[in-house]
């Protein structure tokens, strides 16, 4: 059962929502009549215009009734959220500012804006959940829309049957993988639904601890049933006591624990030694295995990539926009450790004016107006592998070809070559004259975009220390459509998407390759349509990533022929 004693405030505050305002269509904070169809109707206009300025938009409107059913809808939107996230004065301010732009007054002591309701909450939600917010309150116009349109013994049979009522709003036009969906049908049946809104964690809860037959992980309803079933078994393993799936014991069945052991972290840049029990890295004890999902490369080809890093220290992942590369870079990091901790990674990104001063070492000025040397980050980072030796640490560099290597390297150019990572080959630094090497646990992993047209081709000296791999956009490797297509399919598109998104983007490539003046690194990769927890793979969602973020790129490819870009946009907007 997911119900949770500390939840007993935000559930029974949920109850009189749902009594005054869904059963008896009035308002939560006073006695006028605000939760009804004709009010909602007048909300759903807001969304058919630029997203950007909606909250403007809102402000704006010439409706009472509207802004002050904002109100309340923002007051349920975050109730949710625990202090961590969003504090109680802060979701009050929120919630009064569109009340009090109705001309109304506010209801300052209402005992539902108290702070022992909004600054309970029940979970963190994560940034997605705000990055998002306009996406969730449209979904749930849209769904009060078709609420307010039935009768009033309809709605009490939805509300007494939780199934029935989660079936029926994942019917609703817009909830498929939204958040607050997922909110909502918690509060109101807590005894069947897990405090758990992110669609990702659910699933993955689920891919790894039901049995029997596999889950549609598009299908909500069959996901919250196999979680009910997950729960009830581990229930008879660990009687008594409140369980969270995020929580002992019940995580360590769905995740792997951190390694034991004496680990190190840092306190305002002071390495330190802590116990095990102590150290609060992201337990997930990180494989190869692990670092494969979701990625739309073979496992051949990923544990080549690791294996070169592991060898030559140094790596150079490059390819066009779009391929991953830093999403990659930091699984391979991870790997590299053993588990998803950030402490031993440290990451830059490189550009014309980037140098020695910055990376190494260098004086800078005081505030009594001389100077003082201070180390740069790559010297900080080599202190920090050299206090804790047994940890692999992985110094990350984007666009490393933007920089003048040999200006920001120096003498230190020579120390990262795999083969001289001792105290024998150790040097003299420029302004110091302390003698310094590299360690044997620090690993540099850059990222080049082979489509920068800016770039000169990268000297001998790099090529010599690094060894370089190439990402390619995944749509026409048999292995690359197939990873792709799951993974959009398991976010919820529907199957014939992904392989449309394929064969357009596959067809742009072939004109991008064929171009005498770009080639092969000017391909356009498969991460613009990766989706964010709460995007909803579809074909206007698609439409939208092409017109704000493909096309740009093609107009910057084929800045003096735009027949050629109108011709590439025709190709990837044909009609399914």
């Amino acid at each position: 059962m997911p119900r949770f004693k500390e939840h007993e405030q935000i559930l029974a505050a949920a109850q009189r929502w749902k009594d005054q305002c869904l059963l008896g269509e009035r308002s939560l904070f006073t006695d006028r009549s605000l939760w009804t169809r004709a009010n909602f109707q007048k909300l759903l206009p807001l969304f058919d215009e630029n997203l950007d300025d909606l909250y403007e938009r809102l402000l704006a409107s010439d409706s009472p009734n509207a802004k002050c059913l904002w109100a309340e809808i923002t007051w349920l939107y975050h109730l949710v959220e625990r202090t961590s996230s969003m504090g109680p004065e802060a979701k009050r301010r929120r919630i009064a500012e569109v009340w009090r732009s109705s001309g109304r007054d506010f209801p300052e002591g209402h005992d539902l804006l108290a702070d022992t309701v909004l600054g309970a909450g029940i979970l963190n939600p994560g940034r997605a959940y705000s990055r998002h917010a306009w996406r969730e309150y449209h979904f749930f116009v849209v769904a009060m829309l078709d609420w307010f349109a039935l009768d009033g013994s309809r709605r009490e049979s939805l509300l007494g049957d939780a199934w029935e009522f989660a079936s029926w709003l994942d019917a609703t036009r817009l909830a498929r993988n939204r958040m607050f969906r997922h909110a909502i049908v918690f509060l109101f049946f807590p005894d069947e639904f897990e405090p758990i809104i992110s669609n990702s964690g659910k699933r993955k809860i689920v891919s790894r601890l039901h049995e029997g037959e596999r889950v549609n992980p598009s299908d909500a309803v069959a996901v919250d049933r196999a979680l009910l079933k997950i729960r009830a078994r581990l229930e008879e393993k660990y009687p008594g006591g409140e369980h969270h799936f995020y929580l002992s014991p019940f995580k360590e069945h769905w995740q792997v624990p951190k390694p034991p052991g004496p680990r190190y972290t840092t306190n305002g840049g002071t390495i330190r030694e802590v116990d095990s029990d102590q150290y609060q890295p992201d337990p997930l004890r990180y494989l190869p295995t692990h670092a494969q999902q979701d990625l739309f490369i073979p496992p051949t080809h990923f544990n080549r990539l690791l294996t070169s890093l592991e060898r030559r220290k140094n790596l150079i992942l490059q390819g066009p926009p779009g391929t991953g590369k830093t999403f990659i870079a930091h699984r391979i990091a991870w790997c590299l450790i053993g588990h998803k901790d950030n402490d031993p990674i440290e990451m830059v990104q490189f550009h014309q004016s980037y140098a020695y001063e910055d990376f190494v070492e260098g004086f800078r000025p005081t505030d009594d107006g001389g100077f003082t040397l201070k180390p740069g980050v790559f010297h900080r980072f080599c202190e920090r592998a050299r206090a804790n030796p047994e940890v692999p640490h992985v110094f990350i560099i984007d666009e490393i070809n933007r920089g003048n290597l040999s200006r920001i390297f120096g003498e230190l150019l020579m120390l990262i070559e795999h083969d001289k990572r001792s105290e024998d080959y150790a040097v003299a630094l420029t302004y110091s004259d302390t003698r310094f090497h590299v360690p044997a646990n620090v690993h540099i992993l850059g990222m080049m975009n082979t489509a920068d047209r800016s770039l000169a081709l990268v000297d001998y000296a790099l090529r010599r220390r690094f060894a370089f791999e190439t990402l390619e956009p995944a749509y026409e490797s048999d292995h690359g459509r197939n990873a792709f297509t799951d993974y959009l399919t398991s976010h919820g598109a529907d199957p014939a998407l992904p392989r449309r998104i394929c064969d357009r983007m596959g067809t742009l490539n072939k004109m991008i390759r064929d171009d005498r003046e770009l080639g092969r690194g000017f391909e356009v990769g498969h991460s613009y349509f990766v989706p964010d927890d709460g995007d909803e793979p579809s074909e206007d969602w698609y439409r939208h990533i092409v017109d704000t973020q493909i096309v740009p790129l093609l107009r910057e490819y084929w800045f003096d022929s735009l027949e050629i870009v109108e011709e590439a946009v025709d190709g990837l907007t044909a009609d399914a």
